[in-house]
């Protein structure tokens, strides 16, 4: 269980360097729009995810199985490897796109949400951008420990690997996808690639400031590796278009402690939605 965990590490680690380093040789990711608070809020949301929140979801889930449920550790070690690629990369999506969904559907949950949205521009870094309340108790990371105590551990390694380089593409601004839309024999096979996984167009118009120009769907487009699911549950929004505003109209850059750490911090604005 640890060692597959610390290889879950070096995976995120490698792409965020990887993509990271594609976003400031390619001048895609222009960061004139990010403030010194800004940054802070991301860099402390991946020490968040990384550091404290994953290794005690981790840590905690693995405790409470090995407690109540020891007898079924490693029950399905012998499953052939493809089919439990198959079943781990569909379960932990599957939970990840209700998650992100409700998110998006309740106040309380959203707030600890806004975060990930409140950027001003795409980037990977926004991948680990997201406040304590909603990673703590991510479900995602629960079935994830689950999966990996019940033996699937070998599958689970190239099934979030292949997870996270999907849901790090669409997060990027190196749109990917934006040439080939432009390929005439490609159109067939774009559009079966587009409504299966997420890709930067399907996953930059959910992080549209608003959806005045059709573009955008911020209440839409939840899925992070698989978009079958928002096609099956009639949340896709399909325009292979990209937004021109990314982030939240009713922003008003709260402190990075307050979109974090809320409800223990609050804002002392007013206006904001994170000062009630």
């Amino acid at each position: 269980m640890k060692f597959t965990d610390s290889l879950i590490y070096y995976e995120i680690l490698v792409l965020l360097i990887v993509f990271s380093i594609v976003e400031f040789i390619t001048g895609v990711f222009k960061s004139t729009k990010w403030t010194k608070n800004e940054w802070h809020i991301t860099v402390a949301g991946l020490l968040l995810s990384s550091v404290i929140t994953r290794p005690v979801s981790f840590i905690f889930s693995t405790y409470v199985l090995q407690f109540f449920f020891l007898k079924y550790a490693n029950y399905f070690a012998s499953t052939p490897f493809w089919i439990g690629l198959i079943v781990v990369t569909l379960l932990e999506d599957f939970t990840q796109y209700w998650w992100h969904r409700a998110a998006h559907t309740y106040e309380w949950l959203w707030k600890g949400h806004r975060v990930h949205h409140s950027a001003p521009e795409m980037s990977v870094f926004l991948s680990g951008r997201n406040s304590w309340v909603y990673l703590l108790i991510f479900p995602s990371r629960i079935v994830s420990a689950t999966l990996i105590f019940l033996g699937f551990g070998q599958a689970f390694l190239l099934g979030y690997f292949l997870k996270i380089l999907i849901g790090i593409a669409a997060h990027s601004p190196f749109a990917w996808d934006k040439p080939l839309y432009k390929i005439k024999w490609l159109h067939p096979i774009m559009w079966v690639i587009e409504r299966v996984i997420s890709t930067p167009a399907t996953h930059h118009a959910h992080h549209a400031a608003h959806d005045k120009d059709g573009i955008g769907v911020i209440n839409g487009n939840y899925g992070n590796m698989f978009f079958i699911w928002d096609v099956l549950f009639g949340t896709a929004h399909i325009t292979r278009q990209f937004p021109e505003e990314y982030g939240l109209e009713d922003y008003y850059e709260e402190p990075w402690y307050v979109q974090l750490g809320y409800p223990i911090f609050k804002s002392k604005d007013q206006r904001s939605e994170m000062s009630r």
